[in-house]
């Protein structure tokens, strides 16, 4: 097989937490559909990379089968590398391995999918679509449509238009001041040179140097893989979400949803345009409101054309999922009670919430975190926090009503990314045991990486003292013998304690600190899904 550009520069393999069969069975009974549940399902992810998405799915649910394919051999290489060193034993925290037998990673193209390939129950094709010629883009949602389960669900993410006009000039400039070179590093180092003299030669004073420089702000932030493969790669075609739509028509797909909603509320618009947009059907609806944002990209979940879709008794299904929050709340103080609650969303908005019942549930979510909530469980928790801790007579009436507005609120709050909602939850323990135990998986990667999968399925930046105590989290040791190990490794790499603005020197007060230290890394290890006896 011969190399690709991503052979050449390699494109950092993360986890993709919106791509995550359980974000996507979530949304999916949310519409009306019944989708296999995620521990025993097939799984296919497309441009799988390194397998950095797909092998923590794999390691969560040893029961499920999942296949990657990509073009890159060295990238699968490097994944099946991790995949043999992973397995059962591991997961158990004992040191040998007998490698992940659920996971199969192919260097293959996507136009070499076999044909008599087995269903599978989702499908993930993050980041190639807009990045492959035409007649892979249409392998793709070939594949979706021949190998997709009857109430699968598959998601597919690409660039977008109107947004993209802009980013693609700036591409094209880029492209314009790079053509001369031929080496991926000399490239990706013009590509930095070409945005220093643009900034420069521009200002800030027009509506045009302003758009560029917020554009130019973003690039040069941005990673080096992610500006070669995204801006100087030979294909990069966005389109219209509307010209999307048809295209998955075509191959007798349709649209289910996007995988965030919040940006597609038309309710929050003026009257005059919600009423409006309200008449609409959904692909012209969601193509205005790409209008309206200038969207760049979009992460759309499709499935059968045949499947009945029902997008308006989204709360009624809410009963049979898990909530969570994003972050611990506490039980409000007296002068808190009577005032609403101020909640940050996902993108950083806030939510304020004064219904007492809502409040009440995420006071009750976040005693819980990180851990979920099954809804039951949860509604039974607020009538309780709120005076029904005993026998209560009520009308049935009464009783349904005040069900339905939890549900609608708790609903409301899911599509404004205030909590996320699961069909299931990962095997993690949120408190630190006598022999702390961290995933095999985060053990592998603390070693080498700054950013550790969890077992929620997100990558988390840790420092290097963090990452080190991961990797000796195996269950071999208690937490006084890991105070000892980390005094010498302390001493031994030379990283300096500080205490008050102070370098410390006296062996005792280090000693002292750390001993201070570890039992709240250990904890924020455990809050953040890491450890799992």
């Amino acid at each position: 097989m011969s190399t690709t550009s991503y052979d050449d520069v390699l494109y950092p393999s993360y986890t993709h937490s919106q791509t995550h069969p359980d974000r996507l069975a979530t949304l999916a009974i949310l519409n009306g559909l019944q989708p296999t549940p995620v521990a025993k399902s097939r799984i296919l992810e497309l441009a799988c990379g390194q397998g950095g998405n797909l092998i923590p799915i794999a390691v969560s649910y040893p029961e499920c089968r999942c296949v990657g394919v990509d073009l890159s051999q060295r990238q699968i290489e490097l994944g099946q590398a991790v995949v043999d060193s992973l397995g059962p034993q591991k997961a158990l925290g004992l040191k040998n391995s007998l490698g992940l037998q659920n996971i199969e990673l192919r260097a293959q193209s996507i136009l070499d999918f076999p044909a008599d390939s087995e269903p599978f129950d989702y499908i993930i094709a993050h980041g190639v679509y807009s990045w492959v010629p035409e007649v892979v883009r249409d392998k793709i949602l070939q594949i979706c449509r021949d190998h997709l389960a009857p109430q699968g669900v598959a998601i597919v993410s690409y660039n977008t238009f109107p947004g993209w006009h802009q980013r693609r000039m700036i591409r094209d400039m880029m492209l314009f001041h790079t053509k001369r070179f031929t080496e991926p590093a000399k490239r990706i180092e013009q590509a930095k040179a070409f945005l220093t003299f643009m900034t420069q030669a521009t200002g800030n004073e027009s509506a045009y140097g302003r758009s560029l420089h917020e554009e130019f702000r973003m690039l040069s932030v941005s990673d080096e893989s992610y500006l070669f493969h995204e801006q100087l790669e030979e294909v990069n075609e966005p389109v219209y979400f509307h010209q999307f739509a048809d295209q998955i028509a075509k191959h007798e797909l349709q649209y289910l949803c996007e995988v965030e909603q919040s940006n597609l509320q038309f309710e929050r618009y003026p009257p005059q345009i919600a009423e409006v947009l309200s008449k609409m059907e959904i692909i012209e609806r969601e193509q205005y409101l790409d209008f309206f944002s200038r969207r760049t990209f979009r992460q759309t979940l499709m499935c059968h054309r045949e499947v009945s879709v029902d997008r308006t008794a989204m709360a009624s299904r809410i009963s049979g999922l898990r909530l969570a929050t994003h972050m611990p709340i506490g039980p409000p103080t007296k002068d808190q009670e009577h005032q609403p609650l101020i909640i940050k969303t996902g993108n950083g908005s806030e939510l304020t919430i004064r219904d007492p019942q809502t409040k009440s549930a995420f006071v009750q979510m976040g005693v819980k975190w990180p851990r979920s909530v099954p809804y039951n469980e949860l509604q039974a928790a607020v009538r309780k926090g709120l005076g029904c801790d005993s026998m209560v007579l009520q009308s049935q009436d009464a009783y349904e009503r005040e069900s339905r507005a939890l549900a609608e609120s708790l609903t409301q709050a899911f599509i404004l990314g205030a909590i996320t909602l699961h069909t299931s939850e990962p095997t993690f323990t949120a408190d630190v045991s006598e022999r702390p135990v961290a995933c095999p998986l985060a053990r592998q990667q603390a070693a080498s990486n700054e950013r550790v999968t969890n077992r929620m399925h997100s990558a988390i930046a840790l420092d290097s003292v963090a990452r080190w105590i991961v990797t000796k989290l195996d269950g071999s040791f208690d937490s006084g013998q890991l105070l000892e190990m980390l005094i010498e490794h302390v001493a031994r790499e030379k990283i300096s304690v500080q205490f008050e603005g102070h370098v410390l020197t006296n062996p005792n007060e280090i000693r002292a600190q750390l001993q201070a230290r570890l039992p709240l890394i250990l904890k924020q290890l455990a809050n953040q899904s890491f450890l799992i006896a």
